[in-house]
């Protein structure tokens, strides 16, 4: 016989399932009857779609908070997760249903459960039901989780414009105010900040956010203001609520001033980051200064972001064409893929032709596909300028001269331009190599 799991479904059942099964759809849409008669029939109510969607989740998700009642009493998994990680407790909050979050806090949903994405919290808060957020707040949900797309829930609240989400986080003491040190950082007012540091005032204070005021300084790109805090002991690599160091932010400020001041101090040009390192915010910033002083100094041309994927990746989406050739000629990988969608990719969404000329010429491959099973040129108009170009290398491949550059610059690796200089080669032959 073949064995059965607790609750009397065979194992078979709570597999992965392609369909939908009738008590997913009974719940989804609220068909309560249906339901009872499904659940009074022997129906599984744990069986799993190919994402681990119990009808519990699809219940929670639509808000149908009779069906969620009746699942729970027939013995659905309270706590139990999608393909995302997410439990019907989130779903419920998603769903703005209070009902339904007062149903599965009843049955012991876990407020706080171990995820590595959005929480109940944020859930609540991206729905935009204070009712929601203030009754997880009385149940113990941590204020100040994050979540790496989105931040805090305080994050996604102010995101989305849901004042009074806003106003019951503040309440619940989720605020701190920024300090004196703070204001006149991150206002470029250098003389009221030296009279502060003389008087004693702490230069590594942090708000709820962990930003201290070395952060607010550099993201405006007050140099004057950072030299004072580093000199009086401001953590150089201190780490925001985001992960984020100073030097992040003043490459998002694009000043080169605050990077130059930052890394004279000993700032981590390649700080274990799980975010946007120094090197995408140069790129995000479009400041092509930035972008080849930290690649002098070693900054990872390959470093990952799972929203952006590597710096090339940004300075083509932003389409800063200065940085894009800084990182190419520094010898970024210009077939680098990011969900197997390339630079180019970037290039042929956002129609600009010399961003899709300059990455063909350093190698980029137009018949590469993305997770979708597109190459570059399929994002593109017909008939519009950049499908004309991407049809012309189409049908005019990259000539020997030019396929032994390609070849050669990718042999020659980072910091290629260094290596081919030194090259015993005559000069037009280095312009060349050099794509002068």
């Amino acid at each position: 016989m073949e064995p059965r799991a607790a609750d009397g479904c065979f194992l078979g059942d709570v597999g992965f399932w392609v369909e939908r099964t009738p008590v997913h759809e009974a719940a989804q849409r609220g068909e309560s009857q249906q339901l009872q008669r499904l659940i009074e029939s022997g129906a599984c109510v744990n069986q799993v779609t190919v994402d681990s969607i119990t009808p519990l989740h699809a219940a929670s998700l639509q808000g149908q908070a009779r069906c969620v009642q009746l699942l729970l009493a027939a013995g659905a998994q309270v706590d139990a997760r999608n393909i995302d990680g997410s439990t019907p407790l989130c779903d419920a909050c998603a769903s703005g249903s209070i009902e339904c979050v007062k149903l599965l806090l009843s049955y012991g949903a876990k407020v706080n459960p171990p995820l590595y994405t959005a929480s109940p919290l944020h859930e609540a808060c991206m729905s935009g039901s204070s009712e929601c957020v203030r009754l997880l707040i009385d149940v113990g949900a941590n204020l100040e989780a994050h979540d790496c797309h989105f931040g805090t829930p305080l994050h996604v609240a102010c995101a989305r414009e849901h004042l009074d989400c806003v106003k019951v986080l503040l309440n619940a003491g989720f605020w701190v105010e920024r300090t004196p040190v703070h204001e006149a950082a991150q206002r470029g007012e250098s003389q009221q900040l030296q009279r502060l540091i003389e008087s004693g005032a702490c230069v590594n204070q942090v708000t709820v956010d962990s930003i201290t005021p070395l952060h607010a300084a550099s993201l405006q790109g007050q140099a004057r203001c950072v030299q004072l805090l580093l000199a009086a002991g401001a953590q150089v690599d201190a780490r925001n609520i985001d992960g984020s160091t100073p030097l992040c932010d003043a490459c998002a400020s694009g000043s080169i001033e605050c990077v130059k001041l930052l890394l004279s101090y000993g700032a981590k040009v390649n700080p274990p980051l799980y975010t946007a390192s120094p090197l995408h915010e140069a790129c995000m910033s479009g400041s092509s200064e930035c972008v080849r002083l930290l690649i002098d100094v070693g900054a990872n041309l390959e470093a990952h972001d799972c929203h952006f994927g590597t710096p090339l990746h940004v300075a083509c989406a932003r389409e800063h064409l200065d940085c894009v050739k800084v990182l190419l000629n520094a010898g970024a990988n210009v077939n680098a893929a990011k969900l197997h969608e390339t630079a180019l990719h970037h290039a042929a969404k956002v129609k600009n032709v010399d961003l899709i000329e300059m990455l063909i010429e350093f190698g980029g491959n137009i018949y590469a596909r993305d997770n979708r099973g597109k190459k570059p040129s399929d994002y593109t108009w017909s008939s519009s300028a950049p499908a004309k170009c991407f049809e012309y290398y189409e049908k005019t491949p990259l000539t020997l001269s030019q396929l032994c550059r390609v070849s050669l610059r990718k042999a020659t690796g980072v910091r290629g331009l260094e290596k081919i200089a030194k090259l015993n080669i005559p000069p037009r032959l280095i312009d060349y190599l050099s794509y002068n």
